[in-house]
């Protein structure tokens, strides 16, 4: 056979290359920007050549090669092949467009961006800008990029250039387009940081971002290899954030995900993961620069941060497994009338598993009105806990049909999404300057979209004219919540514009009945049929438990769980149930206490 030797570098970067299980020793530089790929594998493969041929190979072998259309790389002890990256932009290209700038955007980017998203070694990496050594283009443009976002002009320097920002991310994304193409960990890290910036968070970025990943093999379990456990813990950051904005991803623009539990073996992160993700205590107290926070506090927060959204994007990866795959999609049309009950007993662990999470959320991350700079974050992750409660309840009042549904099952599921509804909307409310000036990630703005869409769904579903009215004032109070907010967080304006044009959508619909004729002409209070009540695993003789809007399943502190109780506490009797039993309000379901609006206006600004 004759074979055919082509260097690697004149080839694209083939998709299909997989990783083997053959790690040899690695490294990169401490600040986790190398210019050459850094990769677990040690040598990758098309599936035509086995693992155990290239074993083979003498020592001193350093082509690449193309054996038929099978591509074979190898990589060296130090992680890096033969071939280097070339990149067209250089350090001061990026710096003539944010002049003199750079050193504020990059303070800004390690104050507000880094505490909780932290993909990138801090210590290192300053050290490596004060020398300009060793440093990325791609990486540092896209620091500043993100850093550009809490850049204010301050006393002195308001005659000063402003930074090119849209010179800056034109620069940054042709580079990374070049980059993606022969991926190393800068790569990735640049491509996570502005996947971070809404208008550039694309399901063609993300899948980019994923292959580019698993090039690198950050799908692996790298516990065992022999590198530096810093090195483990940034590889196993880095492929935490991936799967996370994957996921997300995937929510925001209703795209499959790329990321599968099959081909994933990234283990949990722990404390240790986090060793050196900021400056040393030392180092920090000496810097003269922007007051920052203290290096315990930030790196305390930021690891409890980080390491929970990774969970709650677990269970958001499990709803949507579930409920949004065309798999699971269809599988629920084909049960016709027994869609709910299917959908209910596969909701009914996810949301155990929601309870469990807020449950154990630790007191740092709790929304508070007097807290510190450092909880300002805080609120990217209670937003997208009710954006994953509502992903679930969404299925479920989807499913349910006048013609088909028990009445008294959609009064419940309906009671349960209201309640869902207004938790959301007064966590909005509550949100301080402090939280809307901090970091959001890219996913919040449809989030709170999200929201307001929900509340649209039960406004359109709602059975009689008195429920449905409900849903349209507190929609409107929603609306000016966040028009309010928007002075601080103008990426509201989405959420804003989404009410707006889906508000245009349902303006026609029919006109429901009123309350009275809507029960005269309902089975409300029949009981729910014995198999249903088998199949939710509920306890009979439980009576259904009154929801009221004034007893908020919020805290002072604004965190609390409406958990799965309202499936769980279905009567189990088959006798007929008195009105008494159930809430005694016109509607059939919760009265508001306090208008929304009225609270608004007391919001401390």
């Amino acid at each position: 056979m004759q074979n055919y030797r082509q260097a690697r570098d004149d080839l694209p970067s083939p998709v299909s290359e997989i990783m083997t299980g053959y790690p040899r020793r690695l490294s990169v530089n401490a600040n986790g920007s190398s210019e050459i790929p850094s990769s677990n594998l040690g040598k990758t493969m098309s599936p035509k050549i086995g693992p155990l041929f290239l074993n083979f190979l003498p020592p001193d072998w350093t082509d690449n090669s193309q054996i038929a259309s099978a591509r074979i790389q190898l990589f060296s002890g130090e992680g890096g092949s033969n071939r280097q990256d070339v990149s067209v932009v250089s350090l001061e290209a990026v710096e003539n467009l944010v002049t003199p700038f750079g050193p504020t955007l990059l303070e800004k980017y390690f104050r507000h961006f880094h505490p909780t998203f932290p993909i990138i070694m801090e210590g290192g990496f300053r050290s490596s800008y004060k020398e300009r050594n060793g440093i990325s283009a791609l990486l540092l443009g896209a620091m500043y990029l993100v850093g550009l976002k809490w850049l204010e002009p301050e006393s002195g320097v308001q005659t000063l250039r402003p930074p090119d920002a849209i010179g800056l991310e034109a620069l940054v994304c042709r580079n990374l387009n070049e980059s993606l193409s022969r991926p190393g960990l800068a790569t990735v890290q640049a491509g996570l940081l502005l996947s971070q910036k809404s208008s550039l968070f694309t399901p063609r970025l993300m899948a980019q971002l994923v292959t580019a990943g698993f090039d690198l093999g950050l799908h692996q379990d790298c516990s065992t290899w022999q590198i530096q456990c810093w090195e483990k813990g940034l590889r196993k950051r880095l492929a935490w954030a991936l799967y996370m904005q994957d996921k997300w991803c995937a929510l925001v623009h209703s795209r499959p995900s790329h990321i599968f539990a099959s081909n994933w073996a990234v283990k949990d992160l722990t404390i240790d993961d986090f060793e050196n993700t900021t400056r040393s205590a030392a180092s920090a107290a000496s810097s003269a620069s922007i007051t920052t926070l203290s290096s315990l506090s930030s790196h305390k927060f930021g690891c409890l941060f980080f390491r929970q959204f990774v969970k709650l994007t677990r269970i958001l990866s499990d709803i949507i497994e579930s409920f949004y795959t065309l798999e699971a999609t269809q599988q629920l049309s084909a049960s016709h009338e027994n869609g709910t009950h299917i959908i209910l007993s596969k909701a009914k662990p996810l949301q155990i598993q929601l309870k469990d999470w807020f449950s154990q959320l630790p007191a740092e991350l709790k929304v508070d009105t007097d807290c510190g700079v450092e909880a300002g974050p805080s609120g990217g992750i209670h937003l997208a806990y009710f954006a994953t409660e509502i992903m679930l309840h969404r299925c479920i009042v989807r499913s349910l049909s006048p013609d088909t549904a028990d009445q008294y099952l959609t009064h419940i599921c309906r009671s349960a999404a209201k309640t869902r509804l207004i938790s959301a909307m007064e966590f909005v409310n509550r949100l301080r300057p402090i939280h809307l000036r901090a970091f959001w990630p890219a996913a919040a703005m449809s989030n709170f979209a999200l929201i307001g869409a929900f509340g649209i769904l039960l406004q359109t579903t709602a059975p009689t004219q008195e429920e449905e009215e409900f849903y349209r004032a507190r929609l409107r109070e929603y609306r000016w919540t966040l028009s309010v907010s928007r002075r601080d967080a103008g990426f509201l304006d989405f959420a804003i514009d989404t009410l707006g044009e889906v508000t245009k959508l349902v303006r026609n619909q029919p006109q429901k009945p009123a309350f009275q004729e809507f029960m005269n002409h309902s089975f409300l209070y029949r009981p729910p049929d014995s198999g249903l009540i088998n199949r939710l695993d509920c306890h009979s003789g439980v009576r259904l438990r009154e929801q009221s809007m004034a007893s908020s399943p919020i805290s002072q502190q604004g965190d609390a769980y409406n958990g799965s109780d309202e499936y769980e506490n279905l009567p189990g009797c088959t006798r007929m149930h008195s009105r008494s039993s159930l809430p005694d309000t016109k509607s059939g379901l919760m009265s508001p206490t306090a208008s929304a609006s009225s609270a608004s206006t007391s919001r401390r600004r």
